[in-house]
């Protein structure tokens, strides 16, 4: 029980035995006056009790009837702190819960707002809450995970936007792993994704799918040769800067494993940089080699 209900309880209790009391009290203060005035009427010199006791009678009367006015009171007080606590705590539980609904909905409209934006990366909200844990900890649900993303990448006859989500959630997976690489993340995999981009009319598509796989780990003089026709035909400057770091990324990734590879791609960018077809790609491919001394290791890589 709380102490307001405890409070108001005893204040109730002492309010009652007060009644009882000054109850007893006014019975007895009013039989004992009716019987002095009856008995005046016959007899003027007989008296019933002393004038003190009358007294007493009154000042006791009195006192209890005080008593009873502040019991009520501290009554009505507590009473009145109570109804007005629960009146400003039903008003802001509501208020609170208000707020929430007003935020989760904003939230709400936020993801759906973003997911329009960027469906490729919807699929992050679909996830279970324990996705990252049971990747780690059960390696046959990472390899199942796996399987069932490569199949939506490479599933021509799914829309475009689910086959990048599934691209996405694939390289997302293979870093929570802190892996390089995945039998799934495979070349298959990412020249589906290359293929999307080459193919597609909407510049916003072809840029989404080769931010994917601009810096693929996967090391494949196929992917090299997609990033060199990009140079070559594409006219869109962003683009064509997504494909020279691809490129530049290739040849890092082959150096210390393949190293044939590596020299080759180092010759398709010198080639590029030697012949530029127009300002923009020299310029470009300058602003991505970066300095001298990178060009001349490119160079020495093309002829050691």
């Amino acid at each position: 029980m709380s102490s307001n209900k405890i409070n108001l309880s005893l204040v109730l209790s002492a309010s009652a035995l007060a009644v009882v009391v000054y109850g007893t009290f006014f019975k007895q203060g009013a039989s004992e006056v009716s019987v002095i005035n009856a008995a005046s009427d016959h007899e003027n010199t007989q008296q019933w009790g002393t004038g003190s006791d009358n007294d007493d009678v009154d000042t006791e009367i009195l006192e209890l009837r005080r008593y009873i006015l502040d019991l009520e009171e501290r009554i009505n007080n507590i009473q009145y702190s109570q109804k007005e606590t629960g009146i400003v705590a039903g008003v802001s539980g509501n208020f609170a819960d208000a707020v929430l609904e007003v935020l989760e909905n904003k939230e709400q409209k936020e993801r759906e707002k973003l997911r329009e934006q960027n469906p490729m990366y919807g699929f992050y909200e679909d996830l279970p809450e324990d996705y990252e844990i049971r990747i780690k900890t059960d390696p046959e649900y990472a390899r199942q995970v796996g399987k069932d993303l490569k199949r939506q990448i490479i599933d021509e006859n799914l829309p475009v936007m689910d086959r990048l989500a599934a691209m996405s959630q694939l390289q997302m997976t293979m870093f929570m792993l802190n892996k390089t690489e995945m039998p799934e993340y495979d070349y298959e995999a990412v020249d589906a994704i290359l293929k999307i981009s080459k193919n597609s009319s909407d510049d916003k598509v072809k840029i989404q799918a080769l931010e994917v796989v601009a810096h693929t780990p996967v090391a494949d003089s196929r992917v090299s040769d997609s990033f060199v026709t990009m140079l070559e035909k594409e006219q869109n400057d962003y683009i064509r800067s997504m494909a020279a770091e691809g490129l530049v990324a290739q040849y890092y990734k082959a150096q210390s494993k393949q190293p044939e590879y590596s020299k080759k791609v180092a010759e398709d960018i010198l080639a590029l940089y030697d012949n530029a077809p127009d300002a923009k790609l020299k310029q470009l491919l300058e602003s991505i080699i970066g300095d001298e001394r990178m060009l001349e290791e490119l160079r020495n890589s093309a002829n050691p």
